[in-house]
């Protein structure tokens, strides 16, 4: 296929962003009702669904081997049981935009990670100097909630789950770990399986037992804001330059602050988009070239 350009890339781009971006208004709202267990639960149960649909319907499925198996075991743990759970705790104490631009500083992280573990990716000085930038920028995004209270403790874990989404894509990317779309649909069965569980461990099966409209906002979260999204972006990473892949990671959040605004109107103060423009500077900085 040739490559995106122009104004299919561009629909592409604004779609996942889009899509993206409105799970952290979901989550934030869906927070005050779900347990997290059962939200990462529900979630990732739905979306292995959607993506095995979706892979059965592109004749995708093959491919399943043993280290298949184990890499969807690393990534549902690090991409999603984790990830998925830690971030309704987060935004259980702190506003959706803010958290999303906390996570926009994941290529931050990729590259202190990648330049510890990875042979060859050693950060430049330009690269650490964007680094720098980012990082101001995200302690400006937090603000005085850095000084201690439940919003420094959702920051934290926003951090570490941008630490552990950086985590599985360094891991991905230090040896091929099998196809990329069996290691989607895996890392999503995981990620339901292991959440499900625990949700009924720890809350039982009454914590399932929600108003229609709560189901249907899961229902949404699930399928168009994580597999949908997550299906489309596998297919602009094998048809797009990876500059022009990474441009979701500019415009999500600024889909993530719209959507909140307006459905749960959670304005950002002057200090929350000043500190995002500073985060996506230097993220700018790190994944551009001279």
């Amino acid at each position: 296929m040739p490559p995106l350009t122009g104004w299919a890339l561009w629909l592409r781009l604004v779609t996942i962003a889009m899509l993206w971006g409105g799970a952290f208004p979901l989550i934030r709202f869906l927070s005050g009702y779900l347990p997290p267990f059962a939200m990462a639960g529900v979630r990732g149960v739905l979306a292995a669904i959607v993506v095995f649909i979706f892979l059965w319907m592109r004749g995708q499925l093959g491919g399943f081997t043993r280290k298949v198996a184990f890499g969807a075991l690393v990534l549902g743990t690090f991409s999603g049981v984790l990830p998925n759970t830690l971030i309704p705790v987060a935004l259980q104490r702190m506003e959706a935009a803010p958290a999303s631009l906390i996570q926009a500083s994941g290529p931050l992280i990729i590259t202190l990670l990648a330049g510890l573990l990875l042979p060859g990716e050693r950060p430049t000085r330009r690269m650490m100097l964007g680094v720098g930038i980012g990082f101001c920028g995200i302690a400006l995004v937090i603000g005085p909630a850095a000084l201690g209270g439940g919003e420094a403790l959702g920051a934290v874990l926003i951090l570490v789950v941008t630490t552990s989404y950086a985590i599985s894509t360094i891991w991905v990317r230090m040896a091929p770990r099998g196809p990329a779309a069996a290691l989607a649909l895996g890392q999503q069965a995981v990620s339901g399986i292991v959440s499900g569980s625990l949700a009924m461990v720890v809350d039982g099966p009454q914590a399932l037992v929600q108003p229609p409209e709560v189901w249907v906002l899961a229902v949404v979260l699930a399928i168009f804001a994580t597999a949908i999204p997550l299906t489309l972006f596998l297919g602009l990473a094998t048809r797009a330059k990876a500059a022009d892949a990474a441009m979701v990671g500019y415009l999500q959040p600024v889909f993530a602050t719209t959507i909140a605004a307006l459905w749960l109107g959670e304005w950002p103060s002057w200090q929350v988009v000043a500190g995002g423009a500073v985060a996506l500077a230097g993220v700018f900085v790190v994944t551009t070239r001279r």
